[in-house]
């Protein structure tokens, strides 16, 4: 061997000086992992801290500063006795029917009045600590028309942060340990009281009627406002569930026409809003109407919740299916409802597989109210959709239910009186969780007291009258089949009526497209609202409208984002409406004309 020469590899100091290095590296590297971690752990837990906190103050401020009565007791009992106390100068004795459970406790219950019924009407909202799937939160119930028949309940968290039980505490004691009420006054009117939450990494938050008295800054928008969340959520937009009588009885009442008309106008209604709508049938059994396969009947499926914000080919699909239903009119006569093969043939006169009486078989068809009712809410082995409960449930019937669901999710003839209770345990249960139910009656039943109440005992009392302006609560809604697109749109204007809904695009020169980051702040006459487009596709602005107003002219304008603002389009019911320029020059904003009756969608555009 040449002595000029060395063997590849390290001598053995060389490996010593080598492991010790790569020890010193791996402790190092490890170290810095750690502290990623936790610095990553600490971020995230401040900021789902920083969105309880969003939600607190979204909500409560308001409630505290329009509530005339408050409660704290713990226990439900001690609760119910106490609002069931009639209190000079405050709102009659009242009672609530819904049951929050074993381990819900009251945190802080208020009494508001319903101005939108009026001054001598109140409602319910209690904020309360309770366990939901598994961990603790708080939750902001909303009880309207409460301990009657009508009542409804929406419910919302406002605080998931809070820290669970500690050992040896029992439901419907105080929780002071995750959030406590501190009287600043002994008024009836509870605008002094501060409401201290408390989370899990040891930090407390103040909020409420006293929340500024307290040292909690709320920011200004630098115009003598304050930045969102000051301003409450829009009332506009959610999960909303169309369930369409599609029985025999309705285009043999020359009802199929006007039924159609209407279901489209009430999608045209909604398009351009923060809405997503699952649109359903039934008639002796409940199938899904829109899907997102496209596919033409889905017996016993919901239908999915597609999106109304985009005009485009997913509203259009909602639109297709409904005109798909084949049109008789005046000029033909329905077919009987037996007759085999030869008859189902008569119903699909263009043979496309879509027409009335959907789910219909050689011998039988009928009106199935549970099981339109029951598809919206779960599939036919009785399991709940998860979480996309519908906020809204749109019930539309020309009468006399004739069936019920067997538990494979059949269905079998049945008396009016047994059909109506298991439409009305279906329904109950849904308002229990939280869903308003709408019941709308057209055709020749309309005008027929027995059968309308039939649909009250499943939906609620509350009817809706004109003159009352009461479509925002009512639940009963009645008419010929001429008059259930009037009907549908007031439903529309009570959700979305006055609103204004914003979108971003960016103008690339060949086409806009929706921007994947950036942050920009809307200003209105109303507050500032923020979009993320990372979190949210748009903002929408309520606004109100003083008796006999018919218009009101409204600016926006923008900033942030990193582009240069272009030109706004805007439309309602899908058509384009005009824009105008923005009161001051040169101001990235625009001006559009606002009515009571519609929904105005706009997409602000910028350029690079």
């Amino acid at each position: 061997m040449d002595s000029g020469q060395r063997d590849a590899g390290f001598t053995l100091p060389e490996m010593l000086i080598s492991v010790m290095i790569s020890g010193i590296l791996i402790v190092a590297i490890a170290m810095a992992f750690t502290t990623v971690i936790r610095v990553e752990a600490s971020a995230s837990s401040r900021l789902a801290e920083s969105k309880d906190i969003t939600f607190v103050q979204t909500w409560l401020p308001i409630d505290l500063s329009s509530a005339i009565a408050s409660h704290t007791e713990a226990a439900d009992a001690a609760l119910a006795a106490a609002l069931a106390t009639v209190v000079t100068g405050g709102p009659p004795a009242l009672t609530v029917n819904h049951n929050f459970g074993p381990d819900s406790t009251n945190v802080l219950t208020l009494v508001r009045p319903d101005l939108d019924v009026g001054p001598t009407t109140f409602y319910i909202v209690t904020y309360r600590y309770e366990q939901v799937n598994g961990e603790w939160r708080i939750s902001r119930y909303e009880i309207r028309n409460p301990g009657t028949v009508s009542e409804t309940v929406k419910t919302v968290g406002v605080a998931y942060e809070v820290p669970p039980p500690p050992v040896g505490w029992v439901p419907k004691t105080p929780a002071t340990f995750a959030a406590e009420v501190i009287a600043r006054t002994q008024y009836i009117r509870p605008v002094g009281e501060n409401v201290t939450f408390k989370f899990e990494s040891g930090k407390t938050f103040v909020s409420g009627g006293g929340g500024l008295s307290a040292q909690n800054e709320l920011d200004s928008n630098g115009r003598g406002g304050l930045k969102n969340p000051s301003a409450p959520p829009s009332r506009c937009g959610g999960r909303i569930a169309l369930v369409i009588d599609t029985s025999g009885s309705v285009p043999a009442s020359d009802g199929d026409e006007a039924t159609e008309d209407a279901a489209v106008g009430f999608i045209r209604g909604f398009t351009g809003t923060p809405t997503t709508l699952s649109m359903n049938g039934f008639d002796m059994e409940a199938y899904g109407m829109g899907t997102a396969t496209g596919a033409k009947v889905n017996n016993g499926v919901r239908s999915p919740y597609l999106s109304l914000l985009d005009p485009g080919a997913t509203v259009e699909s909602l639109v297709t299916r409904v005109t798909d239903l084949d049109n008789f009119g005046p000029g033909r006569s329905w077919p009987g409802a037996a007759g085999g093969a030869a008859r189902q043939a008569q119903r699909d006169w263009n043979g496309d597989g879509i027409h009335w009486d959907q789910i219909y078989n050689a011998s039988s068809s009928g009106t199935n109210w549970e099981d339109g009712l029951w598809n919206v809410f779960r599939d036919n082995s009785g399991a709940y959709y998860g979480t996309e409960q519908p906020e809204l449930v749109v019930f539309i019937t020309d009468g006399e239910p004739n069936r019920v669901r067997t538990p494979s999710g059949g269905s079998v003839g049945a008396t009016e009186a047994v059909a109506t209770l298991a439409a009305q345990q279906v329904a109950r249960q849904a308002r229990d969780d939280g869903t308003r139910v709408i019941g709308i009656m057209v055709g020749a039943n309309s005008g027929n007291a027995g059968k309308v109440q039939q649909l009250k005992d499943v939906v609620g009392n509350l009817e809706y009258t004109p003159a009352l302006n009461n479509a925002a609560t009512a639940n009963v809604f009645k008419g010929q089949f001429a008059a259930l697109g009037s009907i549908l749109r007031s439903i529309m204007i009570a959700e979305c009526g006055g609103t204004l809904t914003l979108q971003k695009r960016i103008d690339t020169g060949s086409g806009l497209v929706k921007p994947l980051t950036g942050k920009w702040n809307f200003t209105s006459g109303l507050a500032d609202r923020e979009l993320d487009v990372e979190e949210s596709s748009s903002v929408t602005f309520d606004y109100g409208f003083a008796a006999g107003e018919a218009s009101k002219v409204v600016e926006v304008s923008e900033a942030g984002g990193g582009f240069v603002y272009d030109r706004t389009e805007c439309t309602a019911n899908g058509q384009p409406i005009a824009v105008g320029p923005p009161e001051v020059a040169g101001t990235a904003g625009f001006s559009v004309e606002l009515r009571p009756d519609r929904a105005v969608s706009c997409v602000m555009i910028s350029r690079p």
